[in-house]
């Protein structure tokens, strides 16, 4: 019996329970998320917890992201594929920057055409990778507020997906 317990409840699950009950707790440096879309699949897949913190440093190309999207009022997840100074559209299925192409590895669909829109200073252009599936991104919501963002640091479950990210 106590084997069998033992089997269900080991070690690794407590300490990822007990970890995602202390960060849960609301706090302005760090956020906790549960993924609940496959927009950025297979990255994060639906049932992923995932730890964001703030950060003082530029975002990158690349950076996944988590913003609230205030017209929804939900917390959404997405890749920085624009940064400050540049002009973001996609022709053709390909995504371009200041009208050049771009290495796009993330997208897993191809990116439907849209208009050029314009980064300002301290804004990014986000996207989910499964193009397709991507709700409340950049084409529609515009521009981000790059403090408004929390930078993706860890998947911490499920503990067989854990992974750092930089």
């Amino acid at each position: 019996m106590l084997k069998t317990v033992g089997r269900l409840i080991n070690l690794k699950t407590i300490f990822f329970v007990i970890l995602y009950v202390i960060l849960k707790r609301e706090n302005k440096s760090f956020t906790t998320y549960e993924i609940k879309e496959e927009s950025m699949s297979p990255e994060l897949l639906p049932e992923d917890y995932v730890l964001a913190t703030k950060t003082n440093e530029p975002l990158s190309r690349g950076d996944i992201v988590i913003f609230k999207n205030s017209e929804k009022s939900i917390d959404v997840v997405k890749r920085v594929v624009g940064l400050p100074g540049e002009t973001i559209s996609a022709s053709n299925n390909e995504l371009l920057v200041n009208g050049k192409t771009i290495e796009d590895p993330w997208a897993k669909t191809v990116t439907d055409d849209f208009i050029d829109c314009n980064v300002g200073e301290n804004e990014v252009f986000v996207l989910g990778d499964q193009r397709r599936l991507s709700t409340s991104d950049s084409r529609t919501l515009g521009t981000i507020n790059a403090t408004d963002c929390f930078k993706l640091k860890y998947r911490y479950w499920p503990y067989q997906r854990i992974k750092a990210y930089e």
